[in-house]
């Protein structure tokens, strides 16, 4: 006789049953993916800016300008001028004709500060008008650094111009 254990029918299917693998799908869910692109679509709409408007253009032609000579000259007694080179530089031009140079921002208070002064012999914070004359390659924020000045100095009006050439 032979020494093997007897086996019962259960006993028999359960040696010889394999366990079952999934196959896997061949859907992939749409649904993380149509969510990301609502958000980005979203975030795109809301950063955005639509306005096509320019915030420095270059000036007109002298030949697009009416050759009707200006009625009565600018009086330049209440009026200093800030010019901005193409290397950033800050040049400030009194009333009076002096030119001071500018290499910083704090040097350009100064000298606007001082150029305030001596034109506003008496007259109203009103009236002293600080011209910026930029060159067209200068960059934005040298342009804001004149003008921050020009208010923190106390001038009652400030003017930018773009120009492509100083004199």
């Amino acid at each position: 006789m032979s020494n093997a254990p007897v086996l019962d029918d259960e006993e028999v299917l359960e040696q010889v049953s394999f366990k079952k693998n999934e196959l896997p799908k061949d859907d992939m869910d749409m649904t993380p993916m149509v969510d990301v692109t609502f958000l980005l679509l979203i975030f795109f709409m809301i950063t955005a800016s639509f306005s096509s408007e320019k915030v420095f253009e270059k000036p007109p032609p002298l030949s697009d300008l009416s050759s009707k000579p200006p009625d009565k000259p600018p009086d330049q007694s209440d009026t200093v001028r800030v010019q901005i080179d193409e290397f950033n530089a800050y040049t400030v031009i009194f009333s009076t004709g002096d030119e001071r140079e500018a290499s910083s921002k704090q040097d350009l208070l100064l000298a606007l500060s001082e150029a305030r002064a001596e034109a506003s012999s008496g007259k109203e914070d009103e009236v002293l008008k600080l011209l910026v004359d930029a060159h067209e390659e200068c960059i934005h924020a040298s342009i804001v650094a004149a003008l921050d000045a020009g208010r923190e100095a106390g001038f009652g009006s400030l003017s930018v111009t773009v120009v492509e050439e100083f004199e």
